[in-house]
């Protein structure tokens, strides 16, 4: 009768506790190569890479080629160039992967620029500046941005970010006394971001010494 209770006591505690044991499993690490140039050979070296939109440290060396570790689920590669645009691939655990750019060189000229002044800090954030400095982009309550005279294809109304050059999800932690500049791109021009700027880039340059 003991032994009969401890097996039941035993069978319980791995019922339980089972499903902690397997989710621990570490995902597996693939290597990733290639090179990244354009049509006619020429290393893009102002490249970041996007793993499923997570922004991945890697350097692109004189040649042309990249290494990075990825993990086996990955479901998206993208890089993006700042001259060039982005290349999304989709990952299917692929060992080598080249992006080839074609000769297309972005000549965009934001519509609307707003330089950094001495009066940065009386804004609270940096919704509070956009909506002060910035015209024909409307700021509403929730602090959603949207940029007249653009047309969404996605899901979203909202505009595309990019600071420095690379794209971010949120500029909610970004405080107004950084912002050295803001211009607005809309219509053609943000044809090299492809439809993630189809509802309009905001992009932010922000000072280098503070």
């Amino acid at each position: 009768m003991k032994n009969y209770i401890k097996l039941t006591v035993l069978l319980l505690v791995f019922t339980i506790y089972s499903p902690t044991i397997f989710s621990q499993t570490k995902i597996k690490k693939n290597t990733l190569s290639g090179y990244v140039k354009d049509v006619n050979g020429n290393v893009v070296k102002d490249v970041v890479f996007f793993i499923d939109e997570v922004k991945i440290k890697s350097k692109i060396n004189n040649y042309g080629t990249y290494k990075l570790k990825v993990n086996s689920n990955t479901k998206k590669v993208k890089a993006f160039s700042y001259s060039r645009g982005v290349i999304e691939i989709d990952y299917n655990g692929q060992k080598k992967i080249d992006f080839i750019y074609n000769n297309f060189r972005p000549s965009a000229t934001p519509q609307t620029t707003v330089k950094r002044d001495n009066n940065t800090f009386e804004y609270k954030n940096i919704f509070e500046m956009i909506r002060a400095k910035i015209p024909g982009v409307r700021v509403q309550s929730d602090n959603t941005i949207l940029i007249r005279g653009t047309s969404s294809i996605n899901a979203s109304t909202s505009p595309l970010f990019v600071v420095d050059g690379s794209p971010v999800s949120s500029i909610t932690n970004i405080s107004p006394q950084f912002v050295e500049n803001i211009s607005v791109l809309k219509g053609p021009e943000t044809a090299i971001y492809g439809v993630r700027g189809s509802n309009g880039v905001i992009l932010i340059t922000l000072k280098k010494k503070i």
